[in-house]
C-alpha cells in the first residue's frame, strides 16, 4: 500500500472510531437562542414539578398575556425560584401541555 493510501486508511479509520459533536447536548440550563418571555412567579409547586407564572405574549407559542401554571422539563429549575420572582423564560408545548424549558430570576 502506498504511504498517502495508508495514510488516508488511518485517517477514515480514526474518524470513524470516535463520534464527533456538532455542540454540546442541551440542557435545561442551556439558554435559547429564541426571545424570552417575561413573567413573575404567583406560585411554586414542586410536588407537581409545576410554576404558576403571570406572564406577557409569548409570540413563538401564538399565546397573549396571562396567569397561567406550566410544568418544568427539569426539577432542578425550583430551587432558584420563589414566589414574587421576576424572570425570563422560554416554553414549548410538549403534547397537551405547556412546559418551561429554560428559566431565569431576572436582577
Amino acid at each position: 500500500m502506498k504511504l498517502p493510501h495508508l495514510a488516508l486508511a488511518l485517517a477514515i479509520a480514526a474518524a470513524s472510531a470516535s463520534p464527533v459533536y456538532a455542540q454540546a447536548p442541551p440542557s435545561a440550563a442551556t439558554k435559547p437562542t429564541a426571545p424570552l418571555a417575561s413573567g413573575q412567579v404567583m406560585g411554586v409547586y414542586p410536588k407537581d414539578k409545576k410554576v404558576l407564572l403571570k406572564h406577557g405574549p409569548i409570540p413563538s407559542l401564538n399565546m397573549s398575556a396571562m396567569t397561567m401554571e406550566y410544568g418544568l422539563k427539569d426539577a432542578k429549575m425550583l430551587k432558584s425560584i420563589k414566589k414574587g420572582d421576576k424572570v425570563k423564560f422560554a416554553a414549548e408545548l410538549s403534547g397537551n401541555d405547556y412546559v418551561v424549558t429554560y428559566m431565569e430570576v431576572e436582577n
